[in-house]
């Protein structure tokens, strides 16, 4: 290669002084000294001049599709806000993310008091809910604590409620019925970037001032009974690639001692206004640590609005 190379640069000096004329043409006709007839030498893709995709400079998020964002809740009267006469922490979630995002966010809230997570799996099977899942960004699942016979909570033959007989079915069966309301909602959504979180509770049933005029028990074992459902929300997230959302820490602090009496209606069963900003708070920071929100702030492609005053 060396001694070729040598050759044509000696054949060009040559063509440059006129000692061999017509060289010239027979180069640019492709002949032995053109660049048709010189191997080309692979270039490694990283150092090639297409922009990488991998470690080093990252690629740009890629066009979000036309049209709103949609946001969907699933469950029971938390996310459903239907007692607390004020605005529930799902429709707070799609406010700041407008806000984060600079894309109009649609909130489709399908949850309901009462239910139970057989309940919000069989409304899978209704037209409403199924058109509001089939174009869902994000959906927020809050359900279980009415699955549970709340009346033995209190009963000491039920302690430690981890391992407890008095639980283990029930539990067995929010297990199942939550990665059963995961896979139908990704049988309705096959978007690679859908997001599911699976949020859990400050407590499975009252709290506050109203838990602890129940007495010591009761205290005690709803909160037992609630760490080992919140324990099994969180396992079933990371079994099924949803985001766990953690409610407990919001309303009771890190080790269960704070007072959520303020942030509760009186029936210390429900959340209030601030309540709900705490619980939407714990939603969008979750939301923001596995990099979501990052992802849709992406640039609208086209048709996609912008979100009214951004």
């Amino acid at each position: 290669m060396l001694v070729a190379l040598l050759g044509i640069a000696v054949l060009v000096a040559l063509a440059v002084s006129g000692v061999v004329p017509g060289l010239d043409s027979i180069t640019s006709a492709g002949g032995p000294g053109s660049a048709a007839s010189v191997p080309s030498v692979p270039v490694p893709a990283s150092r090639s001049s297409a922009a990488p995709t991998g470690a080093g400079t990252p690629s740009a998020p890629a066009a979000l599709p036309p049209g709103p964002l949609t946001l969907v809740g699933l469950g029971d009267s938390v996310p459903s806000a239907g007692s607390c006469g004020c605005t529930g922490y799902v429709e707070q979630v799609g406010s700041r993310l407008e806000q984060l995002t600079h894309h109009g966010w649609v909130v489709h809230n399908d949850a309901n008091g009462g239910w139970t997570t057989a309940d919000v799996e069989g409304d899978l099977g209704s037209a409403p809910t199924r058109s509001h899942l089939a174009t869902a960004d994000l959906v927020l699942v809050e359900v279980g604590a009415n699955d549970f016979d709340l009346d033995r909570v209190d009963d000491q033959g039920c302690f430690p409620a981890a391992g407890s007989s008095c639980w283990s079915a029930t539990i067995a069966g929010l297990r199942d019925g939550l990665t059963r309301i995961i896979q139908g909602i990704r049988s309705l959504d096959h978007r690679p970037d859908l997001r599911i979180a699976l949020l859990g509770y400050w407590n499975v049933t009252v709290d506050g001032s109203v838990g602890r005029a129940l007495g010591e028990d009761f205290v005690l074992g709803s909160d037992e009974l609630t760490r080992l459902v919140n324990t099994t929300v969180e396992q079933v997230a990371a079994a099924t690639g949803a985001v766990y959302v953690d409610a407990y820490t919001p309303l009771k602090g890190q080790t269960g001692t704070r007072d959520p009496t303020a942030d509760l209606l009186d029936d210390g069963d429900h959340p209030n206004a601030s309540g709900h900003t705490l619980l939407s708070t714990a939603v969008v920071d979750e939301l923001r640590t596995i990099g979501a929100v990052a992802t849709w702030t992406a640039p609208s492609g086209p048709g996609r609005p912008a979100s009214p005053g951004h």
